[in-house]
């Protein structure tokens, strides 16, 4: 996950951290990643900002009933994300 934040310059600054938890939520769920491993690999940037810990709980269901995770199975998405 780390090596996926820095290729893809994955930002937690305010006005990008709902794209980009997301963005991360999608992908932990296509590397079969559960919550609590996603907020392990996030870690650092959690105990800067709890809004990141908040989000994750609010979107990890709803990304995960909507199938987020199969976007990174498109092209598109090998595109768009170095992955």
């Amino acid at each position: 996950m780390r090596d996926f934040i820095n290729e893809n310059s994955i930002s937690f600054e305010p006005g990008s951290r709902n794209t980009s938890i997301t963005t991360l939520i999608g992908y932990a769920q296509f590397k079969g990643f559960d919550k609590h491993t996603l907020k392990e690999e996030l870690a650092t940037e959690i105990k800067k900002d709890s809004f990141i810990s908040e989000e994750i709980d609010r979107l990890f269901d709803y990304c995960k009933a909507r199938n987020y995770k199969n976007y990174w199975k498109t092209a598109q998405a090998k595109e768009q994300y170095k992955f």
